[in-house]
C-alpha cells in the first residue's frame, strides 16, 4: 500500500498559524518535487504547504468544506507509515479548528479525528472508515 496521506483543511485566515507551526519542525525543500521534506521522530514526511491540493477536490467536496470552515487552506501530508501519520497529526492538530481529509472518502473535524486516534490507537483510516469503529 502507498504512503498514507491526509489533507489538513483550515480557514484561510489561519494559514500563517498552521504553516508556522509546521515550519518550526525544520522543513527542507525538495528540489525535485517542489514540496518540502521533514525528518522528525525517526519518520520521513513530504508536505505541500502551497494549498494547491484544493485543485484536486470535486466542486461538491469543496462546497462542503467551504460551508463548514469558510474559504479553505489545505496542507497535504504524505508519510512513510501510519505510525508516522499519527505522530505528526498528534503534534500538529491539537487546537486546530479545521478538518482532516483522510483521502479515503471521509472529511472529519480535526478534534473528532484526534479523539478517534486516541480511542483507536491502531486505526488505519485507509482501510477502515470511522463509521466502522466501535
Amino acid at each position: 500500500m502507498s504512503w498514507p496521506s491526509v489533507n489538513i483543511l483550515i480557514p484561510a485566515e489561519q494559514r500563517p498559524s498552521l504553516e508556522g507551526r509546521i515550519r518550526a519542525f525544520g522543513l527542507v525543500p525538495d528540489p525535485v518535487t517542489g514540496d518540502e521534506r521533514l525528518h522528525r521522530h525517526g519518520y520521513s514526511y513530504c508536505l505541500d504547504l502551497s494549498g494547491g491540493i484544493l485543485a484536486d477536490y470535486e466542486p461538491d467536496e469543496l462546497d462542503r468544506v467551504t460551508t463548514s470552515i469558510g474559504e479553505p487552506y489545505a496542507v497535504h501530508l504524505s508519510c512513510q507509515s501510519m505510525n508516522a501519520a499519527r505522530t505528526f497529526l498528534r503534534d500538529v492538530l491539537p487546537g486546530v479548528d479545521g478538518l482532516v481529509d483522510t483521502n479515503h472518502f471521509e472529511i472529519l473535524p480535526a478534534s473528532g479525528f484526534l479523539t478517534l486516534m486516541d480511542r483507536h490507537p491502531d486505526w488505519d483510516w485507509r482501510r477502515q472508515p470511522s463509521t466502522h469503529l466501535q
